[in-house]
């Protein structure tokens, strides 16, 4: 078998035995909720106690119980091999294959359909189980088992069949304990990064409502805001699509966006990835947008604001702002903030698009100085700089455990 790069010592400083593979089967317990016991035994509530845990409830190594089914007045007696204890592993197998979680409470889940549950036995670590089902090896042996139909799934038998890799149970508590700690910085990043974002909800929505203000250089206070409607202090530019069946308009020098380039939670990030040529802006509706202008999606992805860090053209699917009478960067801030606005209030409703006519006539409140429109920008993109600091860490350590994985489990 395969040797793994990166090995653990024991508490001596010598190496641990050779790892062995091992059919999944032969060191758990495998089984699944049958479909008659789904059919006669199990009954779907919207509230209770006890969870019936569907495919949809295993994501990214955890359960996700934000739509759940509870099953209290189902027949227990007939559902003993469905019932989950603590440290068994869920495994989607249908559908979504290879999604994984780790049972943390008893008395509280069973399973349900689609989702299937591995009880590791006595050599095993759950933990270790669970880093082995997010490596390469569990990706390939998914692969070779996996049926090619308009369903994809996988067979009890199939999944016994995995192959696995299994040092000795000292080596795979070391394992999980070095990776958990890795994934306890990835998961402490997260929450600074969830904690940034709503402070910087609060701060815009105290910003604009005008409850934070700040001092002229001599430390007065600056004169009271003013109404103004968008129209009247910009210039607006549209976007369009050169034909792609016609080569020559693309693979040029020229960068070319379309609603997806833009992120959701910045005004400072565009990805660029086409670009056109000449010919194609002569040729097609889209336009010169100047560096500096700001980018408003207005069709498809609306609410979505950047500004343009370079001259580029646009898709239909934007309005773009090429002149504005102030400071562009905090009136970038100021409409996305009202964007978000918008789409929050018409929740639960479709937005498919917003005219022109209609960002012409947004009404804003803005500083009267543009000395305190300065102040404000610099002070979001000051916040914005340490968000973005943090999503750099956050994906740092992610690298950092793929590459632990692809070094231990070969």
């Amino acid at each position: 078998m395969n040797v793994p790069k990166l090995r653990f010592k024991d508490n001596n400083g010598n190496d641990y035995p050779q790892w062995k593979k091992q059919n999944l089967g032969n060191i758990s317990d495998i089984t699944k909720l049958a479909g008659f016991e789904f059919t006669e035994y199990v009954t779907y509530q919207d509230s209770g106690n006890i969870i019936a845990l569907r495919g949809l409830n295993v994501k990214n190594n955890t359960l996700d119980l934000s739509d759940v089914k509870y099953i209290d007045n189902s027949d227990f007696s007939k559902l003993s091999r469905s019932k989950l204890y603590i440290n068994d592993l869920l495994f989607t197998y249908v559908g979504t294959i290879g999604e994984v979680a780790l049972i943390n409470q008893n008395d509280k889940y069973y399973l349900a359909p689609n989702v299937c549950r591995i009880r590791h036995y006595d050599n095993v670590n759950a933990i270790y189980l669970l880093y082995i089902f997010n490596s390469n090896i569990i990706k390939r042996e998914i692969y070779k088992y996996l049926t090619k139909s308009s369903q994809p799934a996988l067979s009890m038998e199939n999944i016994r069949k995995f192959k696995v890799s299994l040092p000795c149970l000292e080596e795979q508590n070391k394992i999980a304990n070095f990776l958990s700690t890795v994934d306890k910085k990835i998961s402490n990043i997260e929450d600074i990064i969830t904690n940034l974002e709503n402070q910087k909800k609060g701060l815009l929505q105290q910003t604009f409502n005008q409850k934070l203000r700040f001092k002229d250089e001599n430390g007065n206070n600056y004169p009271d805001w003013k109404k103004k409607k968008l129209g009247d202090i910009c210039k607006f530019t549209g976007g369009g699509t050169p034909s792609t069946s016609i080569l020559k308009y693309w693979n040029g020098i020229i960068p070319w966006i379309s609603s997806s380039d833009l992120q959701t939670n910045t005004i400072h990030k565009i990805n660029i990835s086409r670009y056109i040529t000449n010919e194609a802006v002569s040729n097609s509706s889209t336009k010169i947008i100047p560096k500096n202008s700001i980018l408003i999606v207005s069709r498809v992805g609306v609410g979505k604001v950047a500004i343009s860090n370079c001259v580029l053209c646009t898709s239909q699917d934007f309005t773009n702002i090429t002149e504005i009478n102030g400071n562009t960067i905090f009136y970038a801030y100021l409409l996305k903030y009202k964007m978000e606005q918008l789409t929050q209030n018409t929740q639960g409703t479709s937005i498919k698009g917003i005219t022109t006519s209609d960002i012409k006539n947004i009404k804003l409140i803005v500083p009267t100085e543009q000395s305190e429109q300065t102040k404000i920008a610099d002070f979001l993109s000051a916040f914005d700089r340490k968000i973005d600091n943090q999503k750099a860490q956050l994906e740092h350590w992610k690298q950092i455990k793929k590459g632990l994985l692809q070094q231990m489990f070969v």
